[in-house]
Order: structure tokens, then C-alpha cells, then sequence
């Protein structure tokens, strides 16, 4: 197939920051939104009044979120788009608006009797997004009277939101000074993060040491944005009545309290069990102890490459392999252009669409150039029925791992392309399934046709992911509720937040760091800690991660005629919480501790032989 690097924005709105289409579509938008206040005041009892409303609301939550994708793209690509910078203020003003307005909803829903209410679900088009109106409506039991909410969204916009902001621009504009060759050369930060898969040590320990350098610079800028941010949730929650930091995350991942309980406590109790894996890793490179730097390490020397194009095959292979529509969607996502005469059928969406309908061409970001933001996404356009996919492909098998990962997330949007709007809403704790998922069918495929010390690259890379999940994702808990302890007695400065974090990242990595080998100003440097649209960014991905595994050992022993199951549990993410969804196509009870952990038992599994194959190849010989 031909590919392309970079994707193509102009297929959304033409013009870039400066598109005028993209300026009149924002127009519109506002003027709908004077329509949408109007019907909204005029609410009573009448079907056809509340069916016109929530018809009307749902098409103004997806026009902003296509203009807030179509940012977040612009922005992620240019960090240096100024334009781009002040259109995320304006659209947080639009949201602003649009919560408010959802403010007055709520206060109509809380004024209709329940049986008034269950009369209206049934009536089109409430029928369809039944579940969503439900959870809008408890979730107005538990916030402040109308106006306080009002005023508190509107302050959000110069506060909560502009603090994030602040530091976004802070994080995509610092540079480290380092000499590359003999040459002067400045890096932004995902760049040196890139440095820390680099199979020499000392190059590692340099962008490790520059890393540390420039977060300190902004340790007192980024402390700052923290403790307010966090001042506004906690005065915020204390306004609604909220006893629990978690109650906001927790409401919006759709998970107990005791789900979240009985998954740590199973990582907790078996964490232990990855020191084999981090002391036979640091055997493989030489060094006494692992220490941060290290941990994303390759643990061979290769000079292997893996090039887009290759893993653009690879990926589409093995996910049509898997059965289903999932490697034709694979397919068109990569295309460079309109692949005339082909298409996908009605699939889990049920609709039926056309290719021109379904895809456009370049859906996906890879190119490794300056000024682009670190990390990756995967970011959904309503309207256009299309995603878009954003990272720096670094040509190694890790970053095919990564594409896949996201094009999990767009496979899972897509799936829910002909759903109302309000029916797509999955929690991210379920957008993680999906991902994780995908990420597991590449690199099962290749384990099983890997030998020597290509096998042991795999399982290292396999290992690592455990290491993530169940203890790097877990320090960022421990920290972020630590912190909201403390900050409740007053902000805390860059030192203190320092001193948590490596508190935080020695009990979940059960000591198993070097004791000048952990990360202080992880903190400052992780974005995920500043997102004012997720509060506690982290427990999702882990469950995400153990509930796809269990999914994918339910994959391997079912064959290609999962896929159709699958992707039927996929579709209903929009319409039940995480506890009915795994009842309902796994017979499973998340809140007992049986699941949790026979999936923590299932990621262990490499450790065993992660440690062998690392002897064998300590002995010189290959496996059998």
C-alpha cells in the first residue's frame, strides 16, 4: 500500500490554525448553541420538546468534539502554532457555555418525577441514549445548586482549564542543550525520552541526567500549576458535597469503588514477583541495579530495523489474522489515498458505509521532526466519522507496538461510528481494552515465531509493559493521592511534590530500584498529571491493560470466530459500566478479587521465561 508520514488535516478543514472554514464552522457553532439555551429554558414535560432537545445537544457535543480533535491535532503536529494554542482557550469557552447549558438540563431533569422520566426514556430519541440521560441525571443529585455550577464551569475556563494549558505550552517548549557528533544541538523533551531506549548505557544516563536538568529549571512553574489545579477540584468537590478525590474518576471510568480496590490489591500482593524480572534485566546490562534510565532499555543489541511501511504490513496481517473487519479497517487507516471499489460492510456499527463515508486518506502522524509534542494519541472526529493518529515513529518493533495500540482506539471508535452521539461515550478505562488489545495480537505474533535473542527482545519488551502497568501506573496513584492528602492543608512545593514521588515509586516498585535510581520530577514531566478533562490518568490504563488480557487468552483459545464477539463487547462500552459489560460477555464479577487476580497471574507468566531465555543466551546456546 503507499503511506505517507505525515497526516492530512486538510480533508477536515482546509487552512491549518488560519482555516476560515474552520473560523465559520465555530460560528455556527456558537449560533447553535443560542438555540440549543433556548430550547433548553423552554423544557417542560412534552416528548417532543425533550426529544428536539437531546437531538439538538447531542450535535453540539460532537461539533465541539471535532473542533476540539482538529485542535489537539494542529497543536500536537506545530507546538509551536500559537494560533492553534488560542483556539484550546476558545474552545474551552465554548465548553464552558455548552456545560452550562447542560447545568439548566440538569436542573429540568432533576424537576421531572420518576416516572415522568421513565415515560420519556422510551420515546425516540431518548430511547437510544437511555443509559447516558440516566447517568446525566444521577450524576445532577450529586453537584451544587444550578447557578454554583454555572460559575464554577465559567471560572474553570481562566483557572482550572488555563492551568493546564500554562502547562502545556511550558512542557512543548522546553529544550535540553546537548552535543551530538561535536555539534550543538537542542531537544525537546519527548526527544530525550526516546534517548532512554537507546541500547547504551551512557546515552541513556546523559538523557536521563538533561531530562532531570530542564524539568528542574520549571520544577517551580510546574508546582504552581499543580496545586492549583488541584485547589480548584478539591474546592470544587467540597462544594458538591464530594467526600472522595476518586468519586469524579471513578464516576467516569463507570467503576466502583470496590473494583478499584480489589485490582490494586491484587497488584499490590503480587508485585513482588516482577523483581526476578528487573534483576535478571539488569544482568543483561550490565549494571548493579536498575535505575529509572534504564527501564525502557532494549536488552539486546540489535541493529534491526523495523520501518514504517514494514510494520504498516505486519500490523494489517496480523490483525486480519484475527478475523473480522479489523485488518481491513487496519488497511484503509494507512492509506495514502482513496482506495476505490473497497470498502467494509455494515460490521459492529451496523451502518453500512461507503468507503468515502468511512475513511479518508492519512489518517496517521509518524514523522520524527522537531517541534512536534512527545507522546502519542489517537483522537476521534465525530462529525467526519474519521480519527487521526499522532506519534513519532522511532523505527523500532516498540514503535509498531505503539501504532497498533492506537489504531485499536480508532478500530473501537469506528465500531461505534453509526451509534447517536451520547450512545459512543465508552469510559477510558474501556478505550484502554481496545488498544491493549490490538497491542497484544502484534506481539503474540511475533513471539511465537521468535528465537534466541529475538524472542528475548520481545519478552523484555513484554516485561517492560508489566513493569509500566503494575508499577509505574501504580506510583502515579500512590502520588497523586498522597498529594491530594496533603494538599488539602495547603499547596506543596516542587521539593515536597519530589519527595512524594519517590516515596510513591519505592513502594511500588517494591524497592527494586537503585536508591539514586528513581525519578523525583516524574511529577513535572508527566503530562498525564495536569489533564483537567480526566482527573487521576492513570488507574484506567491498568485496567484497561488486565481486562484485555484476560480478553486476549479468551481470543487464543477461541480462534478467528472471537472476533465477532469481540467486537460486539466493543460496542456495547457505550451503554453499560465496566461491571455490567464484563457480567454480561465474560461472566466475570469485577469486585471479588478471583479476576484481578488470575489477570495479574496471567501478565506474570513472561517472568518465568523472560529469566530463561536470558540464561540461555547467558550460555551461548538457543532454546530447543
Amino acid at each position: 500500500m503507499e503511506l505517507q508520514e505525515t497526516w492530512d488535516l486538510e480533508g477536515i478543514f482546509a487552512g491549518g490554525s488560519e482555516s476560515p472554514q474552520f473560523a465559520g464552522f465555530l460560528a455556527r457553532l456558537d449560533e447553535g448553541l443560542d438555540t440549543l439555551a433556548g430550547q433548553v429554558a423552554a423544557l417542560g414535560e412534552e416528548p417532543g420538546d425533550w426529544s428536539a432537545a437531546v437531538r439538538d445537544w447531542q450535535q453540539r457535543a460532537a461539533e465541539l468534539g471535532e473542533a476540539y480533535s482538529f485542535v489537539e491535532c494542529l497543536a500536537a503536529a506545530d507546538t509551536g502554532d500559537a494560533v492553534a494554542t488560542a483556539l484550546g482557550g476558545r474552545l474551552d469557552a465554548v465548553e464552558a457555555r455548552l456545560k452550562a447549558i447542560e447545568v439548566e438540563i440538569d436542573k429540568h431533569l432533576l424537576a421531572l418525577s420518576d416516572q415522568t422520566w421513565q415515560h420519556l426514556l422510551q420515546q425516540a430519541p431518548l430511547a437510544e441514549v437511555a443509559f447516558f440521560l440516566d447517568r446525566q441525571r444521577a450524576m445532577a443529585r450529586h453537584k451544587m445548586d444550578p447557578s454554583r455550577e454555572t460559575l464554577a464551569e465559567t471560572l474553570a475556563v481562566n483557572g482550572y482549564h488555563a492551568w493546564g494549558r500554562m502547562y502545556d505550552k511550558l512542557a512543548g517548549s522546553l529544550r535540553a542543550s546537548v552535543t551530538e557528533d561535536g555539534q550543538a544541538a537542542e531537544l525537546s523533551m519527548g526527544q530525550l525520552v526516546h534517548r532512554l531506549e537507546d541500547p547504551d548505557g551512557a546515552v541513556r544516563a546523559d538523557a536521563f541526567r538533561h531530562l532531570e536538568q530542564a524539568w528542574r529549571g520549571v520544577q517551580d512553574l510546574s508546582a504552581m500549576a499543580l496545586n492549583s489545579q488541584a485547589g480548584f477540584r478539591q474546592s470544587l468537590y467540597a462544594g458538591r458535597g464530594w467526600q472522595s478525590i476518586l468519586w469524579e474518576p471513578l464516576h467516569l471510568n463507570r467503576l466502583r469503588p470496590e473494583t478499584l480496590q480489589a485490582m490494586w490489591d491484587a497488584i499490590a500482593a503480587k508485585s513482588t514477583a516482577l523483581l526476578p524480572y528487573l534483576e535478571a534485566k539488569a544482568r543483561l546490562l550490565n549494571i548493579d541495579r536498575m535505575r529509572w534510565a534504564d527501564l525502557i532499555a532494549p536488552v539486546a543489541r540489535s541493529d534491526s530495523r523495523f520501518s514504517y511501511a514494514a510494520a504498516a504490513d505486519y500490523i494489517v496481517e496480523r490483525f486480519a489474522a484475527f478475523g473480522g473487519e479489523l485488518g481491513d479497517f487496519a488497511r484503509h487507516a494507512f492509506a495514502r489515498r482513496w482506495i476505490e471499489g473497497e470498502g467494509l460492510g455494515g460490521g459492529g456499527g451496523g451502518g453500512g458505509a461507503s468507503p468515502r463515508h468511512a475513511f479518508a486518506r492519512r489518517w496517521i502522524e509518524v514523522e520524527d521532526r522537531p517541534g512536534k509534542a512527545a507522546g502519542g494519541f489517537c483522537t476521534d472526529l465525530p462529525l467526519s466519522r474519521q480519527t487521526r493518529i499522532f506519534m513519532t515513529y522511532g523505527g523500532t518493533f516498540g514503535g509498531a507496538t505503539t501504532l497498533a495500540h492506537e489504531l485499536g482506539h480508532a478500530y473501537h471508535a469506528w465500531l461505534l461510528r453509526d451509534r447517536p452521539y451520547f450512545a459512543t461515550h465508552y469510559p477510558m478505562a474501556l478505550a484502554e481494552t481496545a488498544s491493549t488489545f490490538c497491542e497484544t495480537l502484534i506481539m503474540d505474533a511475533a513471539l511465537d515465531a521468535a528465537d534466541g535473542e529475538q524472542e528475548l527482545t520481545l519478552l523484555g519488551n513484554i516485561g517492560d509493559e508489566a513493569v509500566m502497568m503494575l508499577m509505574n501506573l501504580r506510583s502515579r496513584f500512590l502520588f497523586e493521592t498522597a498529594f491530594f492528602e496533603r494538599r488539602a492543608q495547603g499547596p506543596l512545593t516542587a521539593d515536597e511534590l519530589s519527595a512524594l514521588m519517590v516515596d510513591a515509586q519505592r513502594e511500588a516498585y517494591c524497592g527494586g530500584l537503585a536508591e539514586d535510581g528513581y525519578h523525583p520530577l516524574f511529577w513535572a514531566s508527566k503530562l498525564h498529571f495536569y489533564l483537567t478533562s480526566m482527573p487521576f490518568y492513570n488507574f484506567p490504563y491498568v485496567f484497561g491493560y488486565l481486562f484485555s488480557n484476560g480478553l486476549s487468552a479468551l481470543a487464543r483459545r477461541e480462534g478467528p470466530g472471537f472476533a465477532k464477539a469481540y467486537a460486539q463487547l466493543l460496542e456495547d462500552t457505550g451503554s453499560m459500566t465496566c461491571e455490567e459489560l464484563a457480567q454480561r460477555h465474560l461472566g466475570e464479577d469485577l469486585t471479588g478479587a478471583a479476576f484481578w487476580e488470575r489477570a495479574v497471574d496471567r501478565v506474570l507468566e513472561v517472568v518465568p521465561r523472560f529469566t530463561r531465555a536470558a540464561q540461555r543466551l547467558d550460555a551461548g546456546t538457543e532454546r530447543s
